[in-house]
């Protein structure tokens, strides 16, 4: 004999293959939420083991809705069937089980909450929120100095000899006139500068100093969220981030959408993460794929000889997978990552020292379509 087992909101049922209710768990009221969640992450709640144990004594064969695997359950009799014919009966007739109230509408949406809640509270979404204001604040920075600059050369031109922009910005806001950043940094100035008592209304110089005061503070938030992304992915991924660094580590995980998402990807998709725009260009046009994306930021990479490059993408995007999956699924920490990685790199130096015939073959038809390209334009051009 048969009999179907299947959940929602309430607890579970058991029917037999009449559709016949034959047994049912509720959920206590204020737990309700609680054991939801325990299923949906895949745990086998109290009321679950307790239907089973009764059906079971009566029933040769249980077909269970599960969202778990076969081995973890531990009676013999049970088969897993989702959905099954019990769940379809029990969702087609809801009223009849007063499963269509409001208190039914109303458990499943702090249920939705409380899952809205857990996946913004998870440790890897701060993570990402981090890296793009990263971004944002470094495309605000270099706006805001670029009109500093621009703007503090109409009072101190010989300003322009300092390059950094960080220096620059800490001068300003910590220094109200000329004389004072003189005295603070004489030693990358001329010693012939002129009109140092010029006047300039003392409104316009305190606005400026208060606008680079406000890109100072705003390069500090800027190492302070870096220092955070540094400690978050020490605690989360320490492996990728021992194999790429803190701020390429975060990006990649980023750009998957978590690290999970991250873990589940092939290495031959890490590979090209972040060059989405030339994959589809290949895909569309058949020009060539790219052989890299976000990881040509890792030093190894970049700097590597250009014929080299793509192997070494290569190998990286394999450790990087390697890596993430002992941060999400094993929890160990692998030292010696980034040593084997740099040694596999400079063995691949060592046995590719020059380009291959092939990559001049390729090169060479590269500058033959460019040059027909050329020609064609031309005679365009004539016609």
């Amino acid at each position: 004999m048969e009999c179907y087992i299947t959940y929602c909101v309430k607890g579970f049922f058991a029917f037999n293959s009449e559709n016949e209710l034959i047994s049912k768990k509720l959920f206590p009221t204020d737990e309700i939420i609680d054991r939801l969640a325990k299923i949906n992450d895949k745990e086998i709640v109290k009321e679950e083991l307790e239907i089973i144990e009764e059906v079971s004594q009566d029933y040769d064969t249980i077909i269970i809705e599960s969202n778990k695997r076969l081995s973890d359950y531990s009676n013999d009799k049970i088969m897993i069937e989702t959905p099954n014919q019990a769940g379809e009966f029990l969702r087609s007739n809801y009223d009849k089980f007063d499963l269509d109230d409001e208190k039914t509408s109303k458990i499943y949406q702090n249920f939705a909450i409380y899952k809205i809640k857990k996946e913004s509270a998870s440790e890897d979404k701060h993570l990402i929120q981090a890296v793009n204001s990263i971004d944002e604040i470094d495309d605000a920075i270099s706006k805001l100095i670029e009109r500093i600059r621009e703007w503090y050369a109409l009072y101190f031109p010989e300003m322009d000899v300092i390059r950094n922009n960080e220096t620059y910005i800490k001068l300003i806001s910590q220094n109200k006139s000329k004389e004072e950043i003189l005295k603070a940094k004489p030693e990358a100035f001329p010693q012939d500068i002129i009109d140092l008592e010029e006047d300039i209304n003392l409104i316009d110089l305190e606005i400026m100093n208060n606008y680079a005061k406000s890109i100072y503070e705003l390069q500090q938030s800027r190492k302070n969220i870096e220092n955070y992304i540094d400690s978050k992915m020490e605690a989360i991924a320490p492996n990728l981030r021992l194999l790429v660094g803190p701020t390429l580590g975060a990006k990649l995980i980023s750009h998957a959408g978590g690290l999970k998402r991250l873990a589940m990807y092939p290495s031959s998709t890490v590979q090209i993460m972040g060059a989405e725009k030339a994959l589809f260009r290949h895909l569309k046009s058949g020009d060539r794929p790219p052989k890299y994306g976000l990881i040509y930021q890792h030093p190894q990479v970049r700097g590597a000889k250009w014929w080299n490059r793509g192997k070494i993408a290569r190998m990286l995007a394999g450790k990087i997978s390697l890596a993430v999956r002992r941060d999400v699924f094993t929890k160990t920490l692998d030292e010696n990552v980034f040593e084997e990685f740099k040694d596999k790199v400079e063995e691949i130096e060592k046995n590719n020292p020059f380009p291959t015939k092939t990559t001049k073959k390729r090169n060479e038809e590269k500058s033959k379509s460019k040059n027909k390209k050329r020609k064609g334009k031309k005679k365009r051009k004539r016609r």
